[in-house]
């Protein structure tokens, strides 16, 4: 199980474990920080020059604006988990609020990845589960580290739970 992970929000049977958790891959965060930090120093720049005379308080515009840039994107991921139990696949959403789904996977009908030419590079990718029934509430788990890995665990869990005949 992964250290970081406050199960709290998890409701596990007294049987149920936890076989991987994970947030989505943190290359997708890099360029809003990246632009985030080269905005704070433009800004820092601006007060700390003699340039702009009176008009340094200028400068707390792009601090304010690289804070604004990349501290979402962070936060999202920070606060974002994708969660396989033995029983059960959960996604958790939401920095303030909780928005959480969870699947038993007895109702999973359908498992794919997919990972395009830079997702392989970087490997992360998107793993998609499809469920039966008439209120089809499907799940994606979208920019996840090594998605063939988180692919293949769930296969084996499903075949577990439901084997193939």
């Amino acid at each position: 199980m992964t250290k970081d992970l406050d199960v709290s929000w998890l409701h596990l049977t007294p049987d149920e474990e936890v076989l991987w958790a994970g947030h989505r891959s943190f290359y997708r965060t890099v360029p809003a920080i990246l632009a985030g930090i080269i905005l704070v120093l433009i800004g820092v720049g601006i007060i700390g020059s003699g340039s702009f005379g009176r008009a340094k308080w200028l400068g707390v515009l792009p601090i304010v604006a690289g804070i604004g840039v990349a501290v979402p994107p962070f936060l999202r991921w920070r606060s974002e988990w994708f969660v396989l139990t033995t029983e059960e696949i959960y996604h958790k959403r939401g920095v303030f609020a909780k928005d959480v789904s969870q699947i038993r996977l007895e109702r999973v009908q359908d498992i794919a990845f997919s990972q395009s030419l830079p997702e392989r590079i970087f490997d992360y990718g998107t793993v998609k589960i499809h469920t039966a029934g008439p209120s089809t509430n499907n799940l994606i788990f979208e920019n996840v580290s090594n998605p063939q890995s988180v692919n293949g665990l769930l296969t084996e869990q499903l075949d577990k739970v439901s084997p193939r005949q």
